[in-house]
């Protein structure tokens, strides 16, 4: 593939010092370097995927790292969002992203964008930049960034990770010979939203893997060197450490894509945030005689009779007295709205020895 951007020429002598091993290697030189130092990517997201792929390419000699993300940084993000230390929690993750990245790279440019990109505001968010790395995990994200992308014609390298589960792919509306692909063309039209990380946990290290693969691909589809992931879904499998390669293909026109179960092609690993419908067991549920309710929902209050804890506190290994004081093999009932966070305190509360529970969705 024809390189993205084109190089400025001139490094200074201390950055081709420092990234002299990329000049050494065959297939790579001066003139990928340079072009890798006229380019500016934007990173959606500065979390689990977006640290690791933020680092290599500040790592790597680009020249200005747009990072797009609204959110704090929590002390629960440390376990996979290398780019931040303890000493960041409270800090927005721009700010922490910002400081590290100029600390391990002084000449690089980042632009901080401390907002959350949507619909509205994606168009003129990354129509400054040659290339997008979206590392975004819910749905609502991906498709605000793939239809901005899209109509800029600019190229997006996508990522997730869930669970033990990552994935991997390049797309680009205006790709040369016949290549064009975009997210929806694999994926079909918008789902609801569904698992997280938060309700079913991931790997840290796995995010780690798929970051940094995704950094790779950005450094592909910038420079014109290697094959990049176009027309090719990666999918990881952190249990086995294998990698399965899943050929895509844009629909005929006119014709909808099958995007599978969940959004997700046939074959492929389950995408990051996106994957489960909830149970199919879902309505009103009522405390029972004998029956712990416990609800780990949004909204504390919002089911009569029921004992409300904050997933992330179970997660942390506090529990509600009424939970400590109910028979490890009593009854509970897990409930919350979609029946997504119930699913994982399922699963904690199983791991912590009570034998009796299950979990329902309180909407349809």
């Amino acid at each position: 593939m024809e390189p993205f951007v084109s190089g400025k020429g001139g490094l200074e002598p201390t950055e081709r010092r420092r990234v002299a091993r990329h000049l050494l290697l065959d297939g790579f030189g001066l003139s990928a370097q340079e072009r890798l130092a006229a380019s500016r990517v934007v990173v959606v997201g500065a979390g689990g995927l977006g640290s690791p792929v933020l680092q290599y390419l500040a790592a790597a000699g680009v020249g200005t790292l747009g990072v797009i993300d609204d959110d704090a940084v929590e002390l629960s993000n440390l376990q996979r969002q290398v780019l931040h230390t303890a000493a960041d929690v409270g800090r927005g993750k721009t700010d922490s992203a910002a400081d590290a990245l100029r600390a391990l790279a002084p000449g690089v440019e980042v632009i901080a964008h401390r907002e959350r990109l949507t619909r509205e505001n994606a168009a003129s968010i990354l129509g400054g930049y040659h290339l997008v790395v979206d590392g975004s995990d819910t749905f609502e994200t991906r498709y605000a960034v793939s239809d901005a992308a899209a109509g800029l014609g600019l190229p997006v390298v996508w990522g997730s990770v869930l669970g033990w589960d990552g994935q991997v792919s390049v797309f680009w509306s205006a790709a040369p010979d016949g290549r064009a692909i975009t997210y929806p063309d694999v994926f079909g039209p918008q789902p609801p939203e569904g698992e997280s990380c938060a309700t079913v946990g991931v790997l840290s290290p796995a995010c780690g893997v798929v970051g940094s693969t995704m950094a790779v691909e950005a450094v592909k589809v910038l420079t014109g060197t290697g094959d990049p992931a176009l027309g090719r879904l990666l999918a990881y499998d952190a249990r086995t450490s294998a990698w399965d390669t899943v050929p895509l293909a844009a629909p005929a026109p006119g014709v909808d894509g099958d995007p599978g179960q969940d959004g997700a092609p046939q074959g492929s690993a389950v995408a990051d945030d996106a994957a489960a419908p909830p149970p199919s067991s879902a309505g009103p549920v009522e405390a029972t005689a004998g029956v712990l309710l416990l609800d780990v929902g949004l909204r504390p209050g919002a089911v009569p009779g029921a004992v409300f804890a904050r997933l992330e506190d179970l997660a942390a290994g506090s529990f509600p007295d009424e939970l400590l004081d109910h028979p490890l093999d009593g009854p509970v009932l897990v409930v919350c709205e979609r029946g997504l966070r119930s699913r994982g305190a399922e699963q904690l509360l199983r791991a912590e020895g009570w034998r009796d529970v299950t979990s329902h969705a309180i909407l349809g």
